[in-house]
């Protein structure tokens, strides 16, 4: 697991609602150019459960090996109905600004 706070190249850092988490990562992998699958998904899934976003360390990182490589990091915040979501990577302007309005929207609604 890691921490996102030392990161120079971190981005888009926020929170969503907990079901968003899966839709927010498939937009995130269409943007950077990843194909992200039912495996993806299982190992941020299952890695959640270990997360906290209040303990040093509590982030889990997840490599998004696509056209622009990216890392997601996912934390939990027990007893909520959020995650806390940040990206490293150094994105072209278009698919940052992409991945930041996704962040906006999965903050905002719930997505069905």
């Amino acid at each position: 697991m890691g921490d996102p706070s030392g990161s120079a190249a971190s981005f888009g850092g926020g929170w969503m609602f907990e079901e968003n988490l899966r839709p927010f990562c498939e937009s995130v992998a269409e943007f950077s150019g990843y194909g992200f699958d039912d495996s993806d998904w299982q190992a941020i899934k299952n890695a959640l459960v270990g997360t906290d976003v209040e303990k040093p360390g509590g982030w889990y990182d997840y490599p998004l090996s696509g056209r622009t490589p990216l890392t997601l990091l996912v934390a939990d915040d027990p007893g909520s109905s959020v995650v806390f979501v940040r990206l490293t990577g150094e994105p072209d302007d278009r698919t940052r600004a992409q991945i930041e309005a996704a962040l906006h929207i999965f903050s905002l609604y719930r997505v069905r």
